[in-house]
């Protein structure tokens, strides 16, 4: 993320983020000032998830199963954090 001062204006840019850690990416930090206006992605803003160990849980166990079966697993993976 980055501010941007234009004219006393101050403006914050962010990508997607997380306040959620994970073993590639920390998690975001809070600024330590107050931003005029907030400019800011996300593609889950408004969603709930899982606890990630639930989620990591159900991930590997259809892993397993399909393996098992003799299956194959193709992961694709379109954004840094996703596929890690």
């Amino acid at each position: 993320m980055f501010m941007v001062d234009i004219a006393g204006v101050r403006v914050l840019y962010t990508g997607d983020y997380s306040r959620e850690e994970d073993c590639h990416l920390c998690d975001a930090e809070i600024p330590q000032f107050y931003p005029d206006i907030y400019i800011i992605e996300s593609t889950y803003g408004v969603q709930l998830h899982q606890p990630r160990n639930v989620r990591e849980k159900c991930f590997t166990d259809v892993i397993h199963s399909t393996i098992s079966q003799g299956g194959r697993v193709l992961l694709p993976a379109f954004a840094l954090g996703c596929a890690q």
